[in-house]
């Protein structure tokens, strides 16, 4: 065995989605869900999804896309920070479900360059 860390890459994970959360004024919902308000529209984010909850109560549901690898929590932090920036962004989102793009709507290659990008 080699040496070990102090965290799991899934604790580290946590953390940074606790301190996303915060900057971000997102809040958690259910447990693994975060609601966050950007732009004039509210959002539910989860591991394998965004909500986007208008003012009439009609919700809009679309996939995000993530790589196996990476803890959910992260996954989570992304898109916050991403929908943080550019509320927008959704819209891309829903159009190319699958599809994983950068802050400033532009499509990723990989998904391991996201993160590389982002810290």
């Amino acid at each position: 065995m080699g040496m070990q860390t102090k965290c799991t890459p899934a604790q580290r994970a946590a953390k940074y989605l606790k301190r996303i959360a915060a900057l971000t004024g997102a809040e958690e919902v259910r447990g693994d869900s975060y609601w966050l308000r950007a732009g004039r529209r509210n959002f539910v984010v989860g591991y394998q999804f965004v909500r986007v909850i208008s003012d009439h109560g009609k919700s809009t549901c679309f996939s995000v896309a993530a790589d196996p690898d990476l803890p959910s929590a992260e996954v989570i932090a992304s898109a916050l920070l991403q929908l943080k920036n550019n509320p927008r962004l959704f819209k891309k989102w829903r159009k190319q479900p699958g599809s994983i793009f950068k802050a400033n709507g532009k499509m990723f290659g990989d998904a391991y360059q996201r993160i590389r990008d982002e810290t």
